[in-house]
């Protein structure tokens, strides 16, 4: 059915800020000495050199978070910087798809425009409360079909939440376990490398996804997550086995990807009126 059909590419979307997103590191780590020095001042030099390096790389290095801190901690980066970069890899049954793009945080919510390639090519823009998809799949030929997102309660709605990395992140903010797995390099910015564990259900009640869906969903999911020492996530990454329905073979899927370029400038808007459309079916507008 094509009403199934689009639900799924609107649940591939929607993974690109449920779990990440990224590129090239951002971080600017200069090593800022002056090397001209007379012969007998060298040795001394070097030294205070050595000395400034020690002291740049200890204020660079990621401080541990602790589970309670965990969410408070990223969130405020993330708002702070305002926008990202980003990509996700996703693979799902033996697909796998690429999502590139960019975000900010809006007064509204998250505000997104990327686009994909790969099982599924597509075009997303997501602002006020809606979000457009251009692909050759939808048979909208070259027009955006627009997707209202403000009903909380709808298929789209939920979409909408699961986009918003906020929300993503209060679904951590009380996970079983957090562990630091430990410290890593991600595209030169070095990042706290965490095994975060969580419970299914709860995890479902933060994200207010209806309570069956824990039927799909395995005991525990746990998701890595590199975090850099402005507390800023760099990269994500999660794999689960989902159930089939009627006691059939699971579906293996994974995702990683990573955030950067924080603080970047973006632009994010609408389509032109005439180029969308919202009648492909009832409730899509």
């Amino acid at each position: 059915m094509r009403v199934t059909s689009l639900a799924r590419r609107l649940g591939s979307a929607a993974l690109v800020l449920s779990v990440g997103a990224g590129l090239a590191a951002c971080s600017d780590d200069s090593s800022g000495s002056d090397s001209s020095s007379s012969a007998t001042d060298r040795g001394a030099d070097e030294a205070s050199e050595s000395e400034e390096q020690t002291e740049t790389e200890e204020a660079d290095a990621p401080t541990e978070l602790d589970a309670a801190g965990f969410y408070p901690a990223v969130m405020e980066a993330m708002r702070e910087a305002e926008t990202f970069n980003f990509q996700t890899v996703s693979e799902s049954g033996g697909q796998s798809q690429t999502m590139e793009g960019q975000a900010r945080f809006g007064d509204e919510g998250v505000e997104m425009k990327a686009s994909s390639t790969g099982a599924q090519p597509m075009e997303l823009i997501l602002i006020d409360q809606a979000m457009y998809l251009k692909s050759a799949d939808l048979g909208t030929g070259d027009k955006w079909l627009k997707v209202d997102l403000s009903d909380p309660n709808s298929l789209f709605g939920m979409i909408g939440k699961a986009t918003d990395p906020e929300v993503m992140f209060k679904a951590m903010e009380a996970p079983k376990k957090l562990e630091l797995v430990g410290t890593e390099e991600v595209d030169g910015v070095e990042t706290n490398h965490y095994r975060i564990t969580m419970d299914p259900t709860k995890y479902l009640e933060a994200m207010e996804f209806p309570p069956a869906m824990a039927d799909m969903m395995p005991k525990e999911l746990v998701t890595e997550m590199w975090v850099d020492g402005d507390d800023l996530p760099r990269k994500f990454s999660q794999s689960l086995e989902v159930p089939a329905m009627g006691g059939g073979k699971p579906t293996s899927t994974s995702s990683e990807g990573t955030y950067s370029d924080f603080g970047t400038d973006v632009e994010i808007e609408a389509p032109p009126a005439d180029q969308v459309t919202e009648d492909m079916f009832p409730g899509a507008a």
